[in-house]
């Protein structure tokens, strides 16, 4: 009994600490439970697919589930020579920092493109799905949230990289405002 207790003790004594990596910065311990809830917003995007080598132009919006998980739908419009395609995404969106500034996501993709590409009434409609990677300005008193994403759509046989840059308008901070200046 007695050297079971010494190794227990032992295990216990030679436990290791956490590794500095591990531990966060003292200045963000706790720093999401200060921070205030995530706002629904709305943006604009361009970008540039690189395989059909088109500038888009879209919108999105970004709709709060979680505090680090958001509901992200938008729609893009592809201008490529002789024909205008586009698709519309339904995605989910992780911040994976502690304030939310790179961020992964996946989610569904609907692609109508010209199938001839001689701009011709032959377009085909596709369902396909998207991976991506952002960084976004993690501000939170900023009026706009400018943001840069990598794409890849995965549809049929072809799986095409987009970049796309743009901004998010956080929705709401009116309202805010005018409660608070009559609380005052």
């Amino acid at each position: 009994m007695r050297r079971l207790l010494l190794f227990v003790m032992a295990c216990v004594a030679l436990q290791p600490a956490r590794a500095d990596a591990q531990r966060r910065p003292r200045h963000l311990q706790g720093a999401e439970n200060f921070l205030p809830a995530p706002r629904p917003s709305i943006g604009l995007r361009g970008g540039y697919d690189f395989d059909a080598d088109a500038w888009s132009l879209g919108a999105q919006a970004r709709v709060p589930i979680t505090r680090k998980l958001q509901f992200v739908p938008s729609g893009d419009a592809f201008f490529g020579e002789g024909a205008t395609n586009w698709q519309l995404n339904a995605d989910l969106a992780y911040g994976v920092g502690p304030l939310g500034g790179i961020y992964l996501g996946a989610g569904l993709a609907a692609l109508n493109w010209d199938a001839d590409g001689a701009g011709g009434d032959d377009r085909s409609t596709s369902v396909g799905a998207n991976t991506f990677i952002g960084l976004q300005a993690p501000g939170i008193r900023l009026p706009v949230r400018p943001f840069v994403e990598a794409r890849w759509t995965f549809v049929e046989d072809a799986s095409p990289f987009r970049l796309a840059v743009g901004a998010n308008f956080p929705l709401g901070d009116r309202a805010r405002r005018a409660r608070r200046r009559q609380e005052r």
